[in-house]
């Protein structure tokens, strides 16, 4: 494929708000492509720089005016696809500030299996958990549509993988707990 057929196509997709890719949506947005010339395709072009190598299976276009501004937390999806994931633990806590340390890390709870992800933009964490997952009551879902634990569901799943328990200020995640569930009360009683 000419590298001008290939950049109009990856235009088209991020006009249309793509800018990640697995390899079967790769090779979609091309016309289908075998998978041994995709996956020697995506090398090259990842080592050329037309895209981006975020993890294992999955590619970015760097040049996408669509890739969002926290492009890590929108890569969820793309690394656990058929599970449920959801920031948690250290990332909520730190976010809400009963944890006073910034994590390096982006730290999920997720339905399929644990591990970690070196991407451009960071590390990503799962950890897998069993639990039923509410949304709504555990978890909202974000405007960017990534899924957030509540203060109260993050502590909780602190607790259960027993680590950094004693980085937690307990005053300030009270605060935090009472804060947030005012403000969803508040936001249930709107028209």
């Amino acid at each position: 494929m000419k590298r001008s057929d290939l950049n109009r196509q990856l235009s088209r997709a991020d006009a249309a708000g793509v800018w990640a890719f697995t390899p079967a949506s790769f090779s979609a947005l091309l016309g289908g492509i075998e998978p041994a010339y995709l996956k020697l395709m995506t090398k090259r072009l990842s080592d050329q720089g037309v895209l981006i190598r975020a993890a294992r299976g999955v590619y970015v276009n760097p040049n996408a005016r669509s890739k969002p501004p926290d492009a890590r937390r929108r890569l969820l999806r793309f690394l656990r696809p058929r599970e449920i994931n959801y920031v948690s633990l250290e990332t909520k806590l730190s976010e809400a500030g009963a944890i006073s340390q910034i994590t390096t890390a982006l730290t999920c709870m997720t339905t399929g299996s644990s591990g970690r992800f070196e991407t451009p933009w960071g590390a990503i964490e799962f950890t897998h958990t069993d639990r039923r997952i509410r949304v709504g009551t555990d978890v909202v879902v974000q405007d960017d549509g990534t899924l957030e634990a509540t203060v109260r569901t993050a502590i909780r799943d602190l607790r259960r993988v027993g680590r950094n328990l004693d980085l937690i200020d307990h005053e300030i995640l009270a605060e935090a707990i009472t804060e947030e569930e005012n403000d969803h009360e508040q936001q249930s009683h709107r028209p």
